[in-house]
């Protein structure tokens, strides 16, 4: 099975939660063949102050996690949708064919680990809806983890991020008034318009591609998406992602998002 693991930051339950996931499943999900939700809750002995798990457990934790994934995964029934790290706490989220074994498996595998208390339980969660409306990221947070992950490949091909340079972006509509609307609302911010073209086969059909001089950091990225993410909703379509040049002291290369 393909896998695209990320992690971020958010809010669960009013506390700070550091989530990561399995973003593929999210392409399956909810899978018929795995209806039932297996919890582990795994408590940390010093956490810090604000609840994240401490580097003085971080090989604890690493060696508690593959564990629990060999006893529970070994069977090919059962998959990891995520994790949630939060509250002084460590949540492990697994969706499986069947819970029956569960219970027995888990406490096999925490018998390695007995000075970390645990808890654990089940639920038929034919929907996923743990892993849809919980573990999953909003389309902001998705977004932004979309973004990083093109900047840390740029950052690997030596990019100099303050440096400005065009970038281009793309967004898709229902109507052609939908989109000849957000492309006056795209100049009007300063951007200067491509191309356009027509998937009568797609949701979607009217595309727009894009541009602006600006620095490639994180923050001005995510300023600059964030914005244009806001702009096709308001005018009922998808943005859809954005490319721009590596520049070094090198022959600048092009880099393009998944």
């Amino acid at each position: 099975m393909i896998e695209h693991w990320a992690s971020y930051f958010s809010d669960v339950n009013n506390k700070l939660a550091s989530i990561f996931l399995d973003i593929h499943l999210r392409n399956v999900a909810p899978d018929s063949a795995r209806p039932w939700l297996l919890w582990v809750w795994i408590y940390f002995k010093r956490p810090r102050h604000d609840g994240l798990s401490s580097s003085e457990e971080f090989a604890t934790l690493c060696a508690i996690e593959d564990k629990l994934n060999l006893t529970l995964m070994k069977d090919g029934h059962t998959v990891l949708g995520g994790r949630i790290t939060t509250d002084g706490r460590r949540e492990f989220y697994y969706y499986a064919s069947s819970a029956d074994a569960f219970e027995a498996a888990l406490k096999g595998a925490m018998n390695s680990f007995p000075d970390y208390e645990f808890d654990f339980g089940t639920q038929h969660d034919p929907q996923w809806n743990q892993y849809v409306n919980v573990l999953f990221p909003s389309d902001d947070d998705l977004q932004k983890i979309l973004n990083r992950e093109v900047l840390d490949v740029m950052e690997k091909e030596g990019d100099q991020p303050e440096t400005p340079r065009e970038v281009m972006h793309w967004a898709y509509f229902p109507s052609e008034k939908n989109r000849t609307d957000f492309e006056g609302a795209v100049r009007a911010n300063e951007y200067r318009l491509d191309s356009e073209n027509h998937h009568p086969e797609s949701e979607n059909p009217f595309g727009v591609c894009f541009a602006k001089i600006q620095s490639c950091t994180g923050e001005a990225i995510d300023n600059a998406v964030m914005a244009l993410l806001k702009l096709a909703k308001q005018h009922h379509g998808d943005y859809d992602g954005w490319e721009a040049q590596v520049i070094t002291s090198k022959t600048p290369a092009t880099i393009k998002p998944n």
